[in-house]
């Protein structure tokens, strides 16, 4: 496989993508005593991807830029949360199917969103209308 599962044609986050989904289906065959340690690769991978994420956005003025932020501490502290399985078999299901789930489901909304307003298919006044969080503003 040479792309993720949901390319969105920015090329920073398809690579880092691609290279999470082979991080984590590495998973299926990795012995018991190294699922910690690959979950600990993981969950930096991530945390690094994220940063690059936000990097981009912030370069980009990408609307909602907060609120995905926000989106990345629930998926970083989901992970978290499932790197506390007790036995190799439940982090296993975890790494192979709960944490996936959760990743593609914050590109296939969150990520999918940001692209659109980078290639310029969606526009500032579309997110006019919502109440997103903004750091320093009153009632925040």
């Amino acid at each position: 496989m040479n792309n993720p599962t949901i390319e969105l044609g920015v090329e920073l986050m398809d690579h880092d993508h691609l290279r999470i989904e082979r991080m984590l289906e590495s998973a299926a065959q990795a012995p018991d005593a190294e699922l910690p340690r690959l979950h600990q690769a993981i969950a930096a991978e991530l945390a690094a991807h994220f940063a690059r994420e936000e990097t981009l956005m912030r370069e980009r003025r990408v609307p909602g830029l907060f609120c995905h932020i926000s989106q990345h501490s629930v998926v970083l502290a989901e992970l978290k949360r499932h790197g506390e399985a007790v036995d190799g078999a439940a982090l296993r299901r975890s790494l192979a199917v709960a944490v996936p789930q959760l990743i593609l489901s914050h590109i296939a909304t969150m990520d999918r969103m940001a692209v659109a307003y980078i290639n310029g298919d969606i526009a500032q006044s579309d997110f006019d209308a919502l109440r997103l969080p903004v750091p320093g503003a009153t009632g925040v």
